[in-house]
């Protein structure tokens, strides 16, 4: 059994003195001055462990991180600390006069099944709560305020947890006491009062009275306002009251929001937690006000700014895309050549699409600019960066495939008749779709993109389901009063790698066609009007997919074998 020594005693108890945390104490027992022997050596390590190790969670568990130095820290659990060690925080414990080190010392053997139990439990809850008033009246305000409140916690949660009604008692009471005196204080502690708010109801006070008068004491602060709103409506039966509150929640939130008419995010962030709360308390003239507030919302009111610079791509690649058309021997050939492997940064595996981290890394939180309302995608869809890169990598190679179907025009000049002879396929699309198509072409070198893409974008889907058709089921029968019905564009190309497309080009006419939230999406833009007239680049990418579908309709690429239906 070690007998206590002296020296660290003293040391121990003056690193306590008007300390307001267990780290205070275990620098100034670090750094004291003591005699030197391997058994206060001992002693003053195991009691450095005992003030740094980390409580987690509740107060039956001690498992953190134990900070051994200023560099240096090793996650510990009470099950790594050894006998010898535990007999030294036994022997201190009933030594030490100071109620802090008491309460944390006696916690510690509790938790760790040392020695007598009823001792450890009564001088742990004691020993916390003379601790309270004491920090309360330490120098340093705000730390000692904050662990007073913990103290008093961990006293009520044990008295409750080992049935100590007399310490439960003088726990809540001063819990009580303590949210009183911070709420008539005038100084904003709301962290303080919300901690003690929830300590009581785990004690099963009644937290009524108090919960509302915070929400009053801290309604400047919406989001403390908001939480003792919750927390009220927690102690109150369902019924009238509660609608009441779950109107309050609503119409503070809004009410911040439209106070905050200038400040961007915080503004939007407002209007979604409230659209949010009325949907899910079943306000619906609420949640509509709500959305409403988020339709207004553009892009510029949220005082963003994009920074960016003019990409310059130089002249020896635009020479370079120009090559394959120099080498066509007719006018299909030049058609089909537009569609070579040119959407490397779909694939699954593209080299560098996560290399970029830190600060230039989208967040996974996005904003819909069409709403704009905040989108948090499932924890499995594609990351927002490389979504981004893939989309920025189709506008670059739409600028390539412009070019090379001017290049075209000017090597072939091809009359309408030709485009159509080139275009055409007896069971994909036939004479008068292949003039339509033609049409698009033309009015693409005549400069009219607008016209161009809306004709070209119903041949694209059309050559889709026509070329699906015979792999793929694509339309659903009529059930009772269920109409059948026929895949749409979206859900064709989802099905294009079943019919054994690569799925590098379906990711891509996805992006480009399809996709509403981080995509092109110009087959909805263009054909509802939500966009003006689409640039060049962008059209010669609707112009290139129907190329690429119809290369494969003239066995210009050969089709992988379909995908097998999971057993």
């Amino acid at each position: 059994m070690p007998q206590v020594e002296p020296s660290v005693l003293g040391a121990l108890l003056g690193a306590a003195k008007d300390a307001v945390s267990y780290e205070a104490m275990a620098i100034v027992l670090a750094a004291a001055d003591i005699d030197t022997g391997t058994a206060v050596e001992q002693q003053r390590d195991a009691l450095l462990a005992a003030l740094r190790i980390r409580m987690t969670g509740t107060a039956q568990d001690f498992t953190g991180m134990f900070f051994g130095g200023p560099l240096r820290s090793w996650s510990v659990s009470l099950s790594e600390i050894t006998d010898d060690e535990l007999e030294v925080w036994s022997e201190y414990a009933d030594a030490v006069s100071d109620p802090f080190l008491q309460g944390r010392l006696h916690h510690l053997l509790l938790v760790a099944g040392h020695g007598r139990k009823p001792d450890h439990i009564r001088g742990a809850a004691a020993g916390y709560l003379d601790a309270a008033p004491l920090l309360l009246a330490a120098p340093e305000r705000v730390p000692g305020l904050a662990l007073a409140t913990e103290c008093l916690r961990w006293a009520g949660e044990l008295a409750r947890t080992f049935n100590q009604s007399d310490l439960q008692k003088h726990a809540t009471e001063g819990m009580v006491a303590l949210v009183e005196r911070v709420l008539a204080g005038p100084e904003d502690e709301q962290g303080i009062v919300d901690s003690l708010l929830k300590g009581l109801r785990t004690q099963g006070y009644d937290i009524t009275d108090l919960a509302e008068r915070a929400a009053r004491r801290y309604a400047d602060d919406v989001h403390a306002h908001v939480g003792f709103l919750k927390l009220l409506w927690r102690e109150v039966a369902p019924g009238p009251r509660r609608t009441d509150i779950d109107t309050a929640i609503v119409n503070a939130l809004l009410g911040a929001a439209d106070a905050d008419v200038n400040t961007g995010f915080r503004r939007l962030d407002l209007l979604t937690r409230a659209a949010s709360e009325a949907r899910d308390r079943g306000l619906s003239e609420l949640r509509l006000r709500a959305e409403m507030a988020l339709q207004r919302t553009d892009a510029d009111s949220l005082g963003w700014t994009r920074i960016g610079r003019e990409l310059v791509i130089p002249r020896a690649l635009f020479e370079l895309s120009c090559a394959p058309i120099d080498a066509a021997t007719d006018l299909r050939d030049a058609l089909w050549r537009t569609t070579e492997d040119v959407h490397p940064a779909m694939r699954e595996h593209a080299d560098g699409a996560r290399a970029q981290e830190g600060l230039l890394r989208i967040p996974r939180t996005r904003i819909n600019t069409v709403g704009p309302v905040q989108v948090a995608p499932p924890a499995d869809a594609d990351d927002d960066h490389t979504v981004e890169l893939q989309v920025r990598v189709l506008d670059a190679l739409g600028i390539f495939t412009a070019h090379q179907l001017d290049h075209i025009q000017e090597r072939f000049e091809p009359a309408e008749a030709e485009l159509i002879t080139a275009l055409a396929h007896d069971a994909v699309l036939p004479e008068p779709r292949a003039r339509s198509l033609a049409h698009a072409f033309r009015y693409f070198w005549l400069g009219e993109f607008d016209a161009s893409a809306c004709i070209a974008l119903p041949q694209v889907e059309q050559i889709l389901r026509q070329l699906l058709r015979p792999r793929v089921p694509i339309v659903s029968v009529a059930k009772g009063h269920t109409p059948g019905t026929v895949d749409q564009l979206g859900s064709l190309i989802r099905s294009m790698p079943a019919a054994g497309y690569p799925s590098d080009w379906s990711r891509a006419l996805e992006l480009l066609l399809t996709d509403p939230d981080r995509g092109m999406n110009l087959r909805n833009n263009v054909c509802h009007g939500l966009i003006d007239t689409p640039p060049k680049h962008r059209v010669a990418l609707i112009l290139q997919a129907a190329l690429y579908l119809l290369s494969h309709a003239h066995g210009h690429r050969t089709l992988a074998p379909m995908a097998q239906p999971a057993p």
